[in-house]
């Protein structure tokens, strides 16, 4: 059944997280892919007109659906191909939910100021 769900999933991501390393006596984390060019669906949220601002935000939730099997820490910074080539990046996500069976949820945030498209 999952993969026959995969093959509906036109959308592709590229997940990049932070791997706690060392560098002497201080800690700190280095940038990591976890996946790349991976397929997956991906779900907007409505955004009504009332709840836009004057500051130039775009700013909305959305939910990522993808594949078990790949570790998605909280934080992650999520960047969404979509069919057409427009590429999307996510931030503030919550950990990967693999409840499912066939896959597994990530709950992001788009927020990027607003800019007109050329």
């Amino acid at each position: 059944m999952s993969g026959t769900l995969r093959r509906l999933w036109f959308d592709r991501v590229t997940i990049t997280g932070v791997r706690d390393g060392s560098d002497g006596v201080f800690t700190d984390g280095k940038p990591v892919t976890i996946v790349e060019d991976e397929p997956a669906k991906l779900v907007l949220k409505g955004l009504k007109a009332s709840e836009q601002t004057f500051f130039g935000t775009d700013a909305y939730d959305a939910k990522l659906i993808i594949r078990n099997g790949i570790k998605i820490p909280a934080g992650a910074d999520i960047m969404v191909t979509d069919v057409n080539g427009q590429v999307t990046k996510y931030k503030r996500t919550s950990r990967g939910y693999a409840g499912y069976v066939s896959h597994q949820e990530v709950a992001m945030v788009r927020d990027e100021k607003a800019k007109e498209e050329s």
